[in-house]
């Protein structure tokens, strides 16, 4: 399979191009400016352009699986783009993820990230993970712990906006997931003003987690939980998402027929057998008459 079949494959396969994800990894070394041109392509065009399929949901999980660092500044800058845009290209991947491809393809600087948490037209789901990103690192030893308890402290103030929004709650699980217990007043000022919501988190409930990460830093809050961890390999980590699955396909099916069902209802009942006498003749074309047969 050549480079162009590939990304052919990766931007219009239904389900999971299993084929074509085997074979990019195979040819890794002739795909991988190919990738990143079509990053800068798509980063290039005006938004009202970008509307074709594309391969970067496939191409964003490659280069965190092969661990890419010159894919690590294109992406950030992919990963500012409007919330609907992204949303139409990674789905499920904004939040379940982002965070963990952005910490495989890490270059040493994370400015890049920096840039993403504070900026107020990032969707802020994005936002929350690149807080989690930046634990993430750290707790990897690839960023200074005093330079991300730094950042974290700033951002209370640089943060916007300063009200309920989501980037806040992956500010208080980063703060908790370092330890940074000097940060827990910014935190629960946090929750007293309203910036986290309480429906989602409590503040005893982050300091549940602050005491698990002061006693257990960079271990899995969970047996067998892969939240933090790195991303793997595409095809066994995608493999398992619903939309990937048979189960998916006859969902849709569902659905398709439940639509059909609602727009029939919707539509004006016409009673074919309207303005027919009981004596009349059947419209059927059976010969009987209509109380005798259709009628019945």
């Amino acid at each position: 399979m050549d480079a162009e079949t590939i990304l052919h494959e990766l931007a219009h396969t239904s389900g999971l191009p299993r084929a074509a994800l085997q074979a990019a990894s195979a040819e890794r070394t002739e795909l991988l400016p190919k990738f990143l041109g079509a990053i800068e392509d798509h980063l290039g065009r005006e938004p009202s352009v970008r509307t074709e399929p594309t391969p970067l949901f496939f191409i964003f999980h490659l280069l965190g699986e092969w661990r890419e660092r010159a894919a690590y500044r294109p992406l950030a800058c992919l990963l500012r783009h409007s919330p609907d845009e992204l949303d139409a290209i990674f789905g499920d991947a904004t939040t379940s993820t982002c965070h963990r491809v952005m910490a495989a393809v890490f270059d040493g600087d994370p400015q890049p990230l920096f840039d993403i948490i504070l900026d107020p037209g990032a969707d802020e789901y994005i936002r929350s993970r690149m807080c989690e990103t930046l634990a993430m690192i750290t707790l990897r030893g690839e960023l200074d712990r005093d330079r991300a308890a730094r950042f974290l402290r700033d951002a209370f103030n640089e943060l916007q906006p300063q009200r309920c929004c989501f980037v806040w709650f992956g500010w208080q699980s980063a703060i908790a997931m370092l330890g940074l217990c000097e940060l827990k007043v910014l935190v629960e000022r946090a929750f007293n003003r309203g910036f986290i919501d309480r429906s989602l988190l409590g503040f005893d409930d982050f300091e549940d987690d602050l005491r698990r990460g002061i006693r257990n830093p960079g271990e899995p809050w969970q047996p067998g939980d892969t939240e933090f961890t790195l991303f793997g390999d595409t095809i066994e980590e995608l493999s398992g998402w619903h939309c990937f699955t048979e189960r998916d396909d006859e969902d849709q099916d569902e659905w398709r027929q439940l639509a059909e069902f609602a727009r029939i209802l919707s539509e004006p009942y016409h009673n074919p057998f309207k303005g027919i006498g009981r004596n009349d003749r059947c419209p059927c074309g059976s010969g009987k008459k209509f109380k005798k047969c259709c009628l019945q």
